[in-house]
């Protein structure tokens, strides 16, 4: 076995590795946390580590180079608290007289938040956020199901490394507030369907293929549990459309609601529900990653040094820095806002041409915004085909309920890119109906803020009869879905 070393944060660590081994390989296996949208593949240009090799130090592919005796990778710190990103959810109320703590867990596909509460009073003790360390495994569902398919181990370390962090996230914030793990005596878990299955250790596969039956619905009180303490998880509908979606609808009250709403998850997959009190008419698109920022050229999460703001000022283009300094890349509300700007220029075209200076396109089209951060064509695409999957999935449920977008009462925006992005850029390039644009409600976290409220009150009944109230829509055999999808791949025009 040979050996190299691991830069991490102020720590240095020795790690050994398998002639032919990749450094991802290697940095996976030791549980070390590296960016791969496309789980290996190549594909994104996101695994960038620094490899030091005598005094030469260059920017590498870690998928694509191959492990070297004595040498040095650096990474950059990863997993800062999250927190700030997180919109502050209502308070959920007491349970009365029970002692002890009690955990709320968002397990998402590309963050976790997790919240603690003193189940006495009903006082939270603090929420922390944190980027998910699957994430070194696939940026979406589909790529973390494939991994535990040609893993043999994959499963196994999926779910090991999601239940770790939780703890270590709990953990913290009990810390803290001079409290302890041991005082915790249940979690209650929200997630998307396949998150959940990998927590739970269950086998994912049967999500990715038709008829995209999970193993579980987690409809009936189990023997989930984390590291001894009782873990209740929120019932699904289907196979994308997951617990997050049925706590989202508790949170936000629309179970209870008069006349008709739409509510909305975009992030790599777009979970929507339309309705309120007397039911509601479900599905589920794949949007890719590109609203979370990855498989962007310059694209990356909702951190500091994202652009996450465009505007204009006559035909001067300025924008919002996170954190502020220099630009590191885009992040989807910027990237919404970017391609509303350049539309309403005529840099793109309403096919999703990036004309590189107003006039002539070909499909390397490059657009700069500063000397490292850029749009291409390529980028434009991904956003094309994501905001036409979101805006095809509306349509169909208008459709399927018989409703028009006048009769709906408000839109509900869930999810951390949700809260952010603008309502006017969403409808500038044709993600959301324009009828809607004064309608529209960012929600915060639904997902947590739910899972926080089922903790606090046993609801677990309430989520049940929203899974209930839940039809399912599946689109991926839908003529009427593949119509639309493929009329709103157009920009709107001037």
């Amino acid at each position: 076995m040979s050996v190299f070393s691991v830069l991490s944060g102020q720590k240095t660590y020795t790690v050994t590795f398998r002639k032919g081994e990749s450094l991802l390989a290697v940095l996976q296996r030791e549980g070390f946390s590296v960016s791969a949208p496309c789980g290996g593949n190549g594909k994104c240009g996101n695994c960038t580590v620094i490899l030091q090799t005598g005094s030469s130090m260059q920017s590498v592919l870690a998928c694509r180079t191959p492990a070297q005796e004595g040498c040095t990778v650096v990474l950059e710190e990863s997993n800062d608290d999250l927190s700030w990103n997180f919109t502050k959810n209502r308070f959920a109320g007491s349970t009365g007289n029970e002692q002890g703590l009690g955990a709320a867990v968002d397990l998402g596909t590309t963050s976790i938040a997790v919240s603690v509460f003193d189940l006495f009073t009903g006082e939270k003790l603090g929420t922390r956020g944190e980027w998910n360390e699957q994430r070194t495994y696939g940026a979406d569902v589909i790529t973390r199901i494939s991994y535990t398919m040609a893993q043999k181990d994959g499963l196994e370390r999926l779910s090991r490394i999601v239940r770790q962090q939780i703890r270590r996230m709990a953990e913290s914030i009990c810390r803290e507030h001079n409290r302890s793990w041991a005082e915790i005596r249940r979690i209650f878990l929200a997630g998307n369907t396949t998150m959940q299955h990998l927590f739970a250790g269950l086998p994912p596969a049967s999500i990715a293929a038709a008829p995209f039956t999970p193993v579980s619905y987690f409809t009936e009180s189990g023997t989930n549990e984390l590291d001894g303490k009782q873990v209740v998880l929120s019932p699904c509908v289907s196979g994308y459309l997951g617990g997050d979606i049925t706590a989202g609808l508790a949170a936000t009250g629309l179970d209870f609601a008069d006349g008709n709403h739409l509510f909305l998850d975009v992030g790599t997959n777009g979970e929507m529900a339309l309705g309120g009190k007397n039911g509601f008419v479900t599905c589920a698109v794949a949007c890719g990653p590109a609203f979370e920022g990855a498989g962007i050229s310059c694209g990356m999460p909702a951190a500091p040094g994202a652009i996450n703001r465009f505007s204009l000022s006559g035909e001067e283009l300025s924008y919002e820095i996170i954190g502020g300094g220099e630009a590191k890349g885009i992040c989807g509300s910027g990237l919404l806002d970017l391609a509303a700007c350049l539309i309403s220029l005529g840099y793109i075209t309403e096919y999703g041409q990036l004309l590189a200076d107003a006039e002539e396109w070909d499909e390397e089209s490059v657009f700069p915004i500063t000397d490292t951060v850029a749009l291409t064509g390529r980028d434009v695409r991904q956003l094309q085909l994501a905001k036409a999957a979101v805006a095809a999935g509306i349509r169909v449920l208008l459709k399927e309920s018989g409703l028009t977008c006048e009769e709906i009462e408000a839109v509900h925006l869930s999810g951390g890119f949700g809260s952010r992005l603008d309502p006017k850029s969403a409808v500038a390039i044709g993600m959301l109906p324009k009828e809607l644009l004064g309608k529209i409600r960012p929600s915060g976290n639904t997902s947590l803020a739910g899972a926080e409220t089922a903790l606090l009150t046993g609801e677990e009944k309430r989520l049940l009869k929203i899974q209930g109230m839940c039809r399912y829509l599946e689109l991926s055999s839908s003529e009427a879905f593949r119509n639309a999808f493929v009329e709103e791949m157009l920009f709107p025009g001037e």
